[in-house]
């Protein structure tokens, strides 16, 4: 079972603080986006953290999809995070919907 909610809380010297609950799983799966591809860091059932070429912009919202072996999620998500690295781009999405087909 996958677990996990990231929640900020902004205060205090070190500024914003991420807190999770559960689990964020490490896993390198393609993902389709409307607009290109790229691989996955690690998901949870709040939240996707992946890279690709495509330039996104905070609070966008996209849609993406990922292959398992046997179904396909589909998920529509929030930007939340983006992080230009050498020509491409770390996302973190948080989930806003999603099911298996």
């Amino acid at each position: 079972m996958i677990t996990g909610i990231v929640r900020r809380t902004v205060g205090g010297a070190g500024g914003p603080e991420e807190r999770r609950k559960g689990e964020r799983f490490k896993l390198a799966l393609p993902v389709q986006l409307n607009d290109g591809i790229g691989t996955t860091y690690d998901i949870s059932t709040s939240g996707i953290f992946f890279e690709t070429e495509t330039a996104h912009s905070i609070g966008d919202t996209i849609r993406l999809s990922l292959s398992f072996e046997h179904e396909t999620l589909q998920c529509e998500a929030r930007v939340v995070r983006v992080e230009p690295r050498n020509g491409q781009f770390r996302v973190a999405v948080e989930l806003t919907s999603y099911g298996f087909c």
